[in-house]
Formats: structure tokens, sequence, C-alpha cells
């Protein structure tokens, strides 16, 4: 019940007294407030008691173990059946589920989850997944969702752009961006702007025409200020590493896709006379003319390009997307429209060029084309946009989860220290610190002085001037190693895939031991188990065949006729047609054999040849002997067959005794539960 404080606080807030008679008015008011708020009190807690018990119920134990009813669901719905037959295959795998955590158990009471080779693979398979596990948490779909989107329309982009000084006034620049950007809030024209402010030559001469772009054009800070305008708008004044740049979505049209090419290129010596470059131009239209009469691009490719990367490669440049070279240049590429097709000879600032069309790719109209995607997905791998989002969450998340703490130490030490392990040699000053001196650590491990100067050994040759920025890298790069090494501790999908991985091997390590294992090496055991279940293993109606399997039905035809006239020989026979023709002798029981067509069971009997299930080639059989009756097969005959019955026979002994260490109490009431 209350107690008496908080009877006298209700008591004030409604103004009654609770501790007067207990049969006046307002005693019977208290028990009316107090009854309601008790009764919605525990329908509250009730609630939260039945989600609890929903979500968290028990299905079966062994022994001091449990296992929960969405464990099992988890485990079973990976592999679901047809709805028709659910109610089955969950009575079948409730059996085998049981077994399945017995034989776990069993490797963990025997420590074979700690064996060298356990280990290792543990932590390899660790190694392969982390990546993936990693770029799922970053985002890497939505990621590779927003690249197919943007892939899929080109953009004409313009651009005013004043350079950042690497030693001048930043100041200045800002100002001469920012007049741009007042000038053209004022009306004036884009490309008359980017002439009168841009600080470039290019720019001035394109009046900032930069022309298409797509997605992974330009660096991803970039592109997404780009994907933000909409036709014939413009940005605010951006800053990138290069310096202030204000750009303008001219157009956007459905993309190009990419094209792959080969070139002639004809070179023009610098400052050429116009008569000069007439004579370059007469040459490049007299190898264009060879080429449309028959001659092999790539051979005047070979004779003619002065391009020496492609020459020898028949000119071939490659697959070309927009905004990866010059406009005039992917204006020609872009306007051949069939493989095959010729570019005109054209002039640009290195020469004149003839392009040759190889092939073209279209670009997606689907953004969820499953091989575009794919193919997407692997150039967000490689971009700088996942490092941009990784490094995001490494901020945000990792160094707090890590519990990444810094140390206190000596800073000027620390820099002599730094300097004297990048230039060799000892300097003053760096008594106060050494190889073990903890910089910082994470929850589980410390890093030292000494894994700083391996870093930067790597890094520099001279001493470092921004110790802070170097080591902020540095932090990053161990964190983000520390936290892929120990993802399972933070990540719900890798404990999953690790816990997976792990349970299956040391159920394998497991069944190897009192299994697999025992039959290899247990000969006696057995024939023992032979001699016991003899009359089990006989042989029913069978032939001594050869069974021959053909790439073609010719072959099949040519094998029998050369078996009819010397069986003796099939062997050579069969190995001269080499990986076509292959064969199979032994015993077989006739209703084993690979054929539809009834058998003649008699020595010579030789089947029509039959087309494979898998439409891989035809086989047909040759009996060398008939073995019409009932017979005893021998120990050898029937190894396979007891090998694999004694298994079962050693699985069942083990399962048995491992219940008994184990007793499994299943929840009838809970699966009961379970449809």
């Amino acid at each position: 019940m209350f107690s008496s404080n908080l009877l006298d606080k209700l008591g004030e807030k409604h103004n009654i007294s609770l501790h007067s008679n207990p049969f006046n008015h307002s005693y019977r008011f208290y028990l009316s407030i107090t009854n309601s708020f008790m009764k919605h009190y525990f329908s509250f807690v009730g609630l939260l008691l039945v989600a609890n018990v929903v979500f968290g119920q028990t299905l079966f134990t062994y022994g001091n173990k449990s296992v929960s009813k969405q464990d099992f669901l988890t485990a079973f719905n990976k592999n679901p059946p047809t709805k028709e037959e659910r109610r089955k295959a969950l009575d079948e795998y409730l059996g085998l589920y049981i077994n399945y955590k017995l034989k776990v158990q069993a490797g963990y009471d025997e420590e074979l989850n700690k064996q060298p080779s356990f280990v290792e693979e543990s932590k390899n398979f660790k190694r392969q997944i982390a990546e993936n596990v990693i770029n799922d948490e970053v985002g890497i779909k939505n990621l590779t969702h927003e690249a197919m989107l943007r892939s899929m329309k080109d953009i004409r982009v313009a651009q005013v752009f004043v350079e950042i000084p690497k030693k001048g006034d930043t100041l200045k620049a800002y100002q001469q961006i920012m007049a741009a950007y007042k000038a053209l809030m004022a009306g004036k024209a884009f490309g008359d702007v980017a002439v009168e402010f841009s600080s470039d030559d290019a720019t001035k001469k394109t009046k900032g025409d930069l022309g298409y772009m797509t997605a992974f054009t330009y660096s991803y800070p970039i592109e997404n200020e780009i994907y933000k305008l909409k036709p014939g708008t413009y940005s605010k004044p951006y800053k990138s590493s290069f310096g202030y740049h204000i750009f303008k979505n001219v157009s956007e049209k459905p993309a190009f896709g990419k094209r792959k090419v080969a070139q002639i290129m004809i070179a023009i010596p610098p400052n050429a006379s116009e008569e000069v470059k007439k004579q370059y131009l007469s040459h490049a239209d007299s190898i264009y003319n060879l080429i449309k009469r028959g001659e092999a691009f790539d051979k005047m490719a070979s004779e003619y390009s002065n391009d020496y990367k492609t020459a020898n490669n028949g000119g071939e440049i490659g697959n070309i997307g927009v905004g990866q070279y010059n406009a005039d240049f992917e204006r020609q590429v872009f306007a051949l429209q069939n493989v095959g097709d010729l570019s005109k000879p054209f002039a640009s600032a290195y020469g004149y060029h003839i392009l040759k069309l190889l092939d073209k790719t279209l670009a997606p109209k689907d953004a969820d084309d499953a091989a575009a995607v794919a193919a997407t997905k692997q150039l967000v791998e490689k971009d700088e946009r996942l490092a941009i989002f990784k490094k995001n969450l490494l901020n945000n998340k990792w160094l707090h989860v890590t519990k990444y703490k810094p140390w206190a130490y000596d800073t000027a030490a620390f820099r002599a220290y730094t300097d004297s392990n990048i230039l060799g040699k000892i300097t003053n000053g760096i008594k106060n610190i050494s190889d073990t001196a903890v910089l910082f650590s994470f929850e589980k491990k410390k890093i030292h002085a000494a894994d700083w100067a391996v870093h930067i050994t790597k890094l520099l040759s001279n001493p470092v001037v921004d110790y802070s920025a170097m080591m902020k890298d540095f932090v990053d790069l161990y964190c983000t190693q520390y936290y892929a090494d120990n993802l399972e501790l933070y990540n719900e999908s890798m404990r999953e895939q690790t816990k997976e991985f792990d349970e299956a091997n040391l159920l394998f390590a497991a069944m190897d031991k009192h299994v697999w294992g025992r039959t290899g090496t247990d000969i006696e055991g057995l024939k023992d188990y032979y001699s016991k279940h003899k009359q089990e293993y006989q042989w029913n109606a069978s032939v001594t065949a050869l069974v021959i399997n053909t790439k073609t039905k010719e072959q099949a035809v040519e094998v029998a006729n050369k078996l009819k006239q010397s069986v003796t020989d099939w062997h050579s026979i069969t190995t001269n047609y080499g990986a076509d023709v292959n064969t199979d002798s032994g015993r077989f029981e006739v209703s084993q054999l690979p054929l539809k067509q009834p058998i003649d069971n008699k020595e010579g009997f030789i089947s029509q040849p039959e087309k494979n299930a898998n439409a891989d080639g035809y086989s047909f059989i040759y009996i060398i002997k008939p073995h019409p009756l009932k017979e005893q097969r021998s120990f050898e005959d029937a190894k396979g067959a007891v090998t694999n019955d004694y298994q079962q026979m050693l699985e069942k002994e083990w399962i048995a005794s491992l219940k008994k260490k184990y007793p499994i109490v299943v929840k009838q009431a809970v699966w009961q539960t379970i449809q």
C-alpha cells in the first residue's frame, strides 16, 4: 500500500484529510482515488509484463540453459517451408534444433572453441565481414540509391571560380566571390559574371561552362551542392579546398551513360602557325579516309597516333562518362551513336583526333536495376562519400562506444620524441617520455608512443609541424581499427553473424570428434557393426556394368559400337575421347541405374543413349554381368552404407548421453502458441 507521505500528498492535492474518521466522506473519496490509481497502475504494469512475456518466453530448457521462442523462430524462419507444410516442419525442426543446441554446448564444454585453428578461423571470418557490416551501418544502401538516382541524369554545370592563394589574401578572394554573387543577384548574366570575377583563364574562356556532370564526376561535397540546384538556378558561394565557387545548373537531361572509344591523335607542335596546322589536318584527313576505305583502326593507331599511352593498344581509351574530359572532346564522343562509328578529324588543344566507338553502356532507367545497383555500390565503396560518412560516424559514435580516452603526457617531450624517430637521431628533451608512454586508450586497448613512432615514420621524412592534426588522424585510424576488430561488441548484426559462424564451426568440431572422426579410425568398430547387421546389407537385383556419359549423342553411338567389338578394351576406348567421355564401372542395383528405359538384364546388353536430366550430355550402360538374385554384400561393397549407419548410431548414443547431462524440458504452453 501507499506510504503515509504519499497519502498526505494525495490529500493535499484534493484538499481532504486522510487521517480523519475512516467512515467520513473524505476517506471514502480517498478510497475512490486510490482504487482508480491502483487499477490503472497495475493495468500499465500488466501490459509491460505481457510484452516481456511475449518476447522473452522460454520455449525449452536443457539443463540450466534456456532457449526463447524468438530464438527458435528466428532460426526456423531462415528457410521457411510452404504454408501447408509449416506445422509438420515445425514439429520436425524442434527436435533437430534441440539436438543442435546440445551438440554446440558439448563443444563449449570441451573447449573446442579455444583450439588455435578455431580461433584463427573466427578471426578471419570477422575480418571478412567487418567491412560489409560497417558499410551497412554507415548507410551504404542509401548512398548507393542516392548515386543511382543521380546517375540517371546529367547536369550541365557552369561556375564562377575565385582561387584562394596558398600564401595570400584570403579575405580578398572572399570579397571577390561575394561581389560576383551580388552581381548575379542584381540580374547580370552568369557567363558575364564568370568572365568578370573568375580568377583563372580557363573559366573566363568558357564563360564558366564546365560541360555535363553526373554522380562521381566531382568530389562528393561539390556534387551535393550541384544536385541541390534546380535547372536555371545557382548556388550561394561555396568554399572548397581550391577556392570559392558559385555553381549553376544550366540544364538537365537523361544521362548519356558511358562510351568506350579508341582514338588516333595527331599532335600539333606548340605555337604552330595556321599553315602548319593545315598540314597536320591534311595528314589526319588522309588517315581518316584510309580507315573509311577499310584499313584497320587499331593498325592505323599503332602506326600514326601520337598518344603513346594508347597507340599500342589499338588506340583504346576505355569507358568515358560525362565530366571526365574537355567538354568539346566529350561532345564528339557522345555524338557517336552506333558501335563502329567514326568521327571526322576534330581539333583540341593537343592536336587532331579521330574517334571510333567500340561499345556503349546506357545509363540505368530504373533505380532498382540489380546489375546497375551492384556496379554503383562498387563505386560508392571506393568513393570519398563513404569515407565522409564513416568519419561522421566515428566522431559521433565510435569514439564514444569504444570508450576512447586521451592520456596526459609531456607534449614538449613528445614533440622531441617524434622528431627523434623521424630524423633517426636522439634529440634533447625526451627524457620525460618513452616508447611505453600511453597516448590514449580504448575499452580494452592502450596505444603507446611506440605505435605512434611506427606510424609517423611511414608517413614523413621531415619533422612534423602540425602535430595536432597528425595526432587526430592517428586517433581516427586506431579507433576505426579497434571498432572493426571488436565489432561484435557494438553491432547486433555482427554479433549474430559471428555467433552463427562460430556455432557452426563448433558443431562441426564436436561432430568430427564424436562421430565423423571416429568412423575414419575405428575400422574394427565398423567391421563389428557390419557383422551384427549383416542381413541389412544385401544386393538386390544388380548388374556389373559400365555407365558411360558422352558430350553428344553421336559420341554415345560411336563408343557403343566400339564396345560391342571389344568390351575388354573399354578403358582405352573411352579415354581416347578425353573429357568428352567419362565412365563409371562397378556393380549397380538395377533400380539405381540412371535410365528411364527398361533394362534387359543379360550380359552384353547396351541401352539406347538417353539425354541427361541436366541436359549436359548423353548416357548409356553396357552390362558385363547380370546378378538377378539377392546376394550378401561384402564388407567392402557395403562399407559406404555401413559407415553412414555406424555414424548415425554413434550420434544417437552421443545425443542420448547429452540429454542425460542436460535434461530437456519443452514448455508445451509456449510451444502451442507457435504457428
